[in-house]
């Protein structure tokens, strides 16, 4: 049977450019030899730029060997007395867990000589079931960083835990004795010890509010399920369970909610060869990597989204008050999801990426109807992850604009002057608070605006216990001791409420926490250990600890919830703009490890920077859509509301028409934050580009200033205008086909 498709690997090849036809025949580029590599100019030079670097790499294996001089001689000095348990050359394995607000899994942590070095998921225990993404396999290189605080700081400059205490502490006695407010804004807290330490912190304070508060929300899943079922809460999700799944701009696989767990899920029944084989359907408009492992992908703008579920719904019986019209290739493919879905009921998932609550209201009546409740979503096993409180951060955010803020406002584990849209105003309102204190590593945006930065350990130095979802604890156990004088976040403030004292680089605070609490509670619901220390000895070893929770069960849907959705849906225009998160640089808490840097995207296979992804179709006769390291990609401006930026335009296979789409988690450190080397961007030939005030130039640009709350909820799907401007950008890529 003919057919008339084509197949390409690049759109150099789709066009059959001039360069491309000139080097088809060619089986490998052409070699240097040993004269011309060694004859270059700027062989000598004390700094090679990458385009030199990357053609000095492409010579010869026979022209390195002759180049090559040898290596010097180490010499290995023995032991004194060597430690019991340390055998030179020989690693040592901990397991233990990763937790930094955004990504979730159980972990390995191997160590030579006392120092961590590499980091694999744990294949033996825990809900991960061994995955690990880049952001968690590249943190142990931030233990080693040369820019983390290596002391407590007070007004900017180095202080001591003891001055630190003393001025924090009196500061507080003043604030309770006139019934001030004093507020805690944090990530998602998912560990009892923090919990415990925070209660009691809060007992010591007339007046407390503890607000969460993440870089990514998720909170109109949570309004949704309130709406629907009257529980604020993130349920189970079992992909391994679904004959069918469909996503609606939901990348489960990569970013979205607990995707270390599900991608173990996924791939249960993805083998061709078992005795069935799950089917996905992906609607979205950026290239994901859940999307390229589609079975059926339909490209969408982010106002289509709820159009596809009406239309879904509707083929299953439900009216809404959405529009149902979708056309062409969205139509066909929409049309054999919901056959599968019909076919799959009582074992189909449905899930969407949208953070509308409406969106999502409508995610839970599809689920509903197919019976998902009661197999592939538990509602009784609820995620403890993503708990950002939305609307009250943006009254917090208002108040400390507007000079009302608190009286004191402690920030621990989130950059809210950097992920805010009106991160800026925020900065300069915290300038008019009595107290303010950050438990940053490193002199971030937030730290560096804060009276009082008292570092956290990094995890690896650490003790900590999370429970990320209701049938699962966790442990985290120090693989190193402490490299600089910093102190655990439960600890500073159990001293600051006069709890504890200060316990110093081997502080046994919050594991004598940890214990108590996993003695009083964690024992007391499991029946396999007779006693604590074998319990607790196997919990530390495993790094985890099951309990049973009830079998998914069906609620009632609140028919009521479905009563005017269309008039609280995303807003529709000509250029939708997605904003998303890389494989790598994620919300960029981590943009300042080189690693995570150099890492290619899984999709466009391009480095270092972040930058407009657009249909090649839409790019026609404006911007290039073809590059290579010698030809970079055109600029465009991006305007949403008030707020722009300009960025290459890359060509993305895949992308909807009427899209574009923009990485979170880049141009961190810009008005000159000391929060590492990698995070800026360096000069051809070393050092690194400056703006006009001196700082360096960070990679990339923030786009979470184009993020605005909508009914109760952040969006990430907006509508803009992008504008071609002069200028061309050398962009960095490890292959370019596709």
């Amino acid at each position: 049977m003919g057919t008339n498709r084509k197949y390409w690997k690049g759109i150099d090849e789709l066009k059959q450019t001039p360069e491309f036809l000139e080097t088809v025949d060619k089986e490998f580029n052409n070699q240097l030899s040993v004269e011309e590599f060694l004859g270059d100019e700027k062989l000598m030079d004390t700094a090679t730029n990458r385009r030199d670097f990357m053609k000095f790499l492409g010579f010869s294996v026979a022209a390195a060997t002759l180049a090559a001089c040898e290596a010097p001689v180490t010499k290995a000095i023995p032991y004194v007395n060597k430690p019991e348990n340390v055998t030179p050359g020989m690693p040592t394995w901990y397991a233990s867990t990763y937790y930094d607000g955004n990504h979730y899994a159980s972990i390995v942590v191997k160590t030579r000589e006392g120092r961590p070095i590499y980091i694999k998921g744990n294949k033996d225990f825990g809900i991960t079931k061994g995955v690990a993404n880049p952001q968690i396999l590249a943190s142990v290189l931030g233990l080693y960083d040369s820019a983390r605080l290596q002391n407590p700081l007070e007004n900017g400059k180095k202080a001591t835990w003891h001055s630190v205490d003393a001025s924090i502490k009196k500061t507080l006695e003043a604030i309770n004795a006139k019934n001030g407010k004093v507020v805690l804004l944090s990530n998602s807290i998912i560990s009892p010890t923090e919990k415990t330490s925070i209660a009691k912190f809060a007992e010591s304070i007339s007046n407390f509010e503890h607000i969460q508060y993440d870089a990514v929300s998720y909170a109109g899943i949570r309004l949704a399920n309130e709406a629907t079922f009257g529980k604020n809460i993130i349920p189970d999700y079992n992909f391994a369970k679904a004959k069918t799944i469909v996503s609606i701009g939901a990348d489960f696989l990569s970013s979205w909610l607990m995707s270390t767990q599900y991608q173990a899920d996924y791939i249960v029944n993805r083998n061709p060869e078992g005795d069935w084989m799950s089917k996905h359907f992906q609607f979205e408009s950026v290239m994901s990597i859940t999307g390229s492992n589609a079975d059926h992908r339909a490209m969408i703008k982010p106002s289509q989204q709820a159009n596809v579920l009406a239309y879904l719904l509707k083929g299953l019986g439900v009216n809404t008050d959405v529009s149902t019209k979708i056309e062409g290739e969205v139509l066909k493919i929409a049309d054999q999801a919901l056959k599968s879905l019909k076919d799959s009921k009582g074992h189909a998932l449905v899930v969407s990426g949208s953070n509308n609550k409406s969106v999502q209201i409508l995610t839970n009546k599809l689920n509903s109807v197919l019976g998902s409740y009661s197999s592939t979503i538990n509602l009784n096993n609820p995620i403890n992850m993503f708990q950002s409180e939305d609307t009250k951060v943006a009254q917090l955010v208002k108040d400390v604009i507007a000079g009302k803020g608190p009286d004191a406002l402690f920030i621990h584990d989130t950059n809210p002057v950097y992920t805010l849209a009106n991160g800026k105003e925020f900065a300069k309102g915290l300038k008019n608070i009595d107290l303010t204190v950050s438990f940053a590593g490193y002199n971030d945006e937030t730290a560096s605006n804060c009276k009082f930065v008292c570092p956290n350990h990094h995890a690896l130095e650490a003790w900590n216990d999370f429970k990320p979802k209701m049938s699962h604890y966790a442990i985290a156990q120090p693989t190193i001791r402490p490299l600089f004088d910093t102190a655990a976040f439960a600890e500073s403030i159990l001293v600051w409420s006069d709890n504890v004292a200060r316990g110093g680089k081997d502080s046994k605070v919050v594991y004598d926490i940890i214990k108590a609490n996993w003695e009083q509670y964690g024992f007391a619901q499991q029946t396999e250990y007779s006693d604590f220390h074998t319990y607790f000895s196997m919990a530390v070893h495993n790094s985890c600890i099951d309990v049973p929770v009830a079998e998914p069960t069906a609620l009632d849907f609140d028919e009521t919830a479905l009563s005017s959705l269309s008039s609280h849906l995303p807003k529709t225009g000509a250029t939708e703009v997605v904003l998303y998160q890389k494989a790598g640089i994620g919300v960029g808490q981590q943009a300042n490890n080189p690693w995570l840097q150099e890492l290619p995207d899984p999709i466009t296979k391009v480095t270092w920077d972040n930058y407009i992804t657009m249909n090649p179709a839409e790019m026609k006769d404006k911007y290039t859509t073809t590059y290579d390291q010698e030809h970079g990609l055109n600029m465009a401006t991006v305007k949403v509301g008030s707020k722009e930026v300009t960025l290459p335009v890359y060509p993305a296979p895949g992308q909807a028409l009427g899209t574009i789409g923009i990485a979170l988690g880049y141009g961190r450190g810009a008005n000159g934050e000391n929060i590492g080397k990698a995070a800026f961007q360096t000069k051809e030939y070393g050092g690194y580009v400056t703006d006009e005030n001196g700082n360096s130039k960070p990679i990339g640009s923030s786009v979470f200033g184009f993020t605005s709350n909508d009914n109760g909820t952040i969006n990430y799907d907006l509508v803009g205008s992008v504008t071609k401007v002069e200028g061309i950008y050398p962009i960095a890529a490890t292959q370019i086909h596709h």
